[in-house]
């Protein structure tokens, strides 16, 4: 795992936690924690400490106002410790195509409600499903 914080997607990172509130939580080992941001590809969680380990992991991601939620396995693939706590971002590793699906409707979405301008439900797909633009 590197010490520095490298971008790793090749899609759009979408910021889900917004004025301290979040739209998704990811349920891991037990504990359920706020999404900082969620891609395609992967998501990123505040958590307190360096990861133990580099394995693959469960997980379950949990939208507000839904039922159900996407699942597969993701692994731990960067860790920043800054002044507030430290952010690891992790990669799908297994996700369905169905889970996938959910994942960008969800995206799409929370694209689409939160956009600072203007956007139409294809425009915020495209954002979702098209290269990273940062």
């Amino acid at each position: 795992m590197a010490d520095e914080a490298v971008e790793r997607r090749g899609s759009q990172r979408i910021v889900t936690n917004l004025v301290g509130r979040s739209r998704f939580w990811l349920s891991w080992y037990g504990g359920r924690v706020l999404l900082e941001d969620l891609s395609i590809e992967g998501f990123s969680m505040a958590i307190s400490t360096p990861p133990a380990s580099e394995r693959p992991f469960e997980f379950l991601i949990e939208r507000e106002d839904t039922i159900g939620g996407v699942s597969g396995q993701a692994q731990i693939v960067n860790f920043a410790q800054g002044v507030k706590g430290g952010l690891a971002g992790c990669r799908f590793i297994d996700l369905s195509e169905d889970a996938h699906r959910q994942l960008a409707d969800w995206l799409a979405g929370h694209v689409f409600d939160v956009a600072a301008v203007r956007v139409s439900a294809d425009d915020a797909e495209e954002i979702v499903l098209g290269p990273s633009i940062v």
